[in-house]
C-alpha cells in the first residue's frame, strides 16, 4: 500500500510540475511567452524545415514520387507519435529560466505581442525552410570538397 501511495505522489508532483525547477513565477511567464509563440506551431516549423532533407534523401534512394511522398509519412507519423513535445517544451522551459530573468522573458513577450513580432512568428518557419535549402545547395555544391578532405580520412581508418 505505501508503494501504490508513494507512486501516485511521485505521478501527481510530476503532472503538477512538469517544469521541474522552474520557479512558479517563471513558469507562469513562460507558459504565456509560449502560448503568444505558438511554440507547437513552431516546432512544426522546424519539422517543416526538414523536409528539403528528406527529400535529399529520397533523391539518394532513387524515390518516385510515391514512394517520396511516403518516405515522407513515415518522417510525419514519428513527429506526430513518437516525439515527446510536452517533454521538449519542459527541457526548453528549463532552457529560458536559466538564460533569461522574468523581466527579460517579460519584454520578450512585449516584444512578441507587437504586430513586428507577430510577423516574426507568423515568418520564421518558412525563413528556416529557406535558410535550410539555402544550407543543403551549398553542402552540395561544396560536396567534393568535403570528400576530398574525408578520402584519406577514410583510407586510413578503412583497414581497421
Amino acid at each position: 500500500m505505501k508503494k501504490i501511495i508513494a507512486i501516485f505522489v511521485v505521478v501527481t508532483v510530476s503532472i503538477f510540475s512538469s517544469y521541474g525547477d522552474v520557479s512558479p513565477e517563471k513558469e507562469v511567464v513562460l507558459k504565456k511567452l509560449f502560448r503568444i509563440t505558438k511554440i507547437e506551431d513552431q516546432m512544426l516549423g522546424g519539422f517543416e524545415a526538414m523536409l528539403p532533407i528528406i527529400n535529399q534523401l529520397a533523391t539518394q534512394l532513387h524515390l518516385n514520387a510515391e514512394e517520396t511522398v511516403e518516405l515522407k509519412n513515415i518522417y510525419r507519423d514519428w513527429f506526430e507519435n513518437d516525439i515527446d513535445r510536452t517533454k521538449m517544451i519542459t527541457a526548453i522551459s528549463k532552457l529560458y529560466a536559466k538564460t533569461f530573468t522574468i523581466k527579460e522573458i517579460n519584454e520578450v513577450i512585449a516584444f512578441y505581442e507587437t504586430p513586428t513580432g507577430q510577423k516574426v512568428l507568423a515568418k520564421t518557419p518558412k525563413i528556416m525552410k529557406d535558410a535550410a535549402m539555402i544550407g543543403m545547395k551549398e553542402a552540395q555544391n561544396k560536396q567534393s570538397k568535403l570528400m576530398e578532405r574525408l578520402r584519406p580520412f577514410i583510407e586510413k581508418h578503412k583497414n581497421k
